[in-house]
């Protein structure tokens, strides 16, 4: 099983050391640790440093975009660097809280882009209540990423999908009320589609109220084999090779 979106380095995680540990008994083949500041970015990949089994983003969430300063992008680039970093992200556009001014999200999304695109690097894109607007800039970018924690429309579906995007699914998809949600998932090709939780955030329905961690990946694994009427090997096989493929992973 693969998490392509964890936050193991946040303070609710004093015991990450001993999750990495148990992978291998969890069943975990790798997972991505993702930064969504210039600080969570150097943490990530301190962390991925020290694990032959967890890799690292780096990018700038649109919630905090609006406290960046002058060079940010050039720190960006030089962690981009590292060799553990496989992807640039969390970026994106987030209109539902609206942290940071919608103009002021708009243009640090697109120098983000721009990087990974310099940089041919794929993108992890955080996108809620935004996903015209977001289609609209990747369209642009001739650029492969996920769209993590996918939770749009059918026509959302199909522009991201149209533009060679991957789409992340995770515990949202398991819960009683999404039902929509799930059957716009089965639309979606099996090669496009990547696992992973968010974790410590959107536990999925059979641990709801818990702390998310990197094996409970199973429940969402679980979901699609429901959603997609095939056997849970086929579908971890199939997820964890579209993470290898997209972010160019080799274990």
């Amino acid at each position: 099983m693969v998490d392509t979106h964890t936050h193991l380095t946040m303070d609710e995680f004093p015991d990450r050391e001993e999750i990495v540990r148990n992978f291998k008994g969890d069943g975990i083949e790798f997972v991505i640790e993702i930064g969504f500041d210039l600080v969570s970015s150097k943490k990530s990949i301190e962390f991925s440093s020290k694990h032959s089994r967890v890799f690292s983003s780096v990018g700038v969430h649109p919630h905090d975009v609006k406290d960046l300063k002058d060079e940010w992008d050039k720190e960006i680039e030089k962690l981009l660097e590292s060799k553990k970093v496989i992807a640039v992200g969390e970026i994106g556009l987030d209109y539902y809280r609206d942290l940071s001014p919608r103009d002021l999200q708009r243009k640090y999304f697109e120098i983000q882009l721009e990087i990974a695109k310099r940089h041919k690097m794929p993108v992890i894109l955080h996108v809620r209540d935004a996903y015209k607007d977001a289609y609209e800039i990747v369209k642009m970018f001739d650029i492969k990423g996920v769209l993590h924690s996918f939770n749009g429309e059918m026509e959302d579906l199909k522009n991201f999908l149209d533009v060679g995007f991957y789409i992340g699914v995770g515990g949202m998809s398991t819960y009683k009320k999404n039902e929509e949600l799930r059957k716009i998932l089965s639309f979606a090709p099996l090669d496009r589609i990547l696992t992973e939780t968010d974790c410590p955030y959107l536990s999925p329905q059979p641990v709801r109220g818990k702390r998310n961690e990197p094996k409970y990946v199973r429940f969402t694994i679980e979901n699609l084999c429901t959603i997609f009427k095939r056997p849970f090997e086929e579908i971890e096989t199939m997820t964890s090779q579209n993470a290898k493929n997209l972010f160019g992973i080799t274990l």
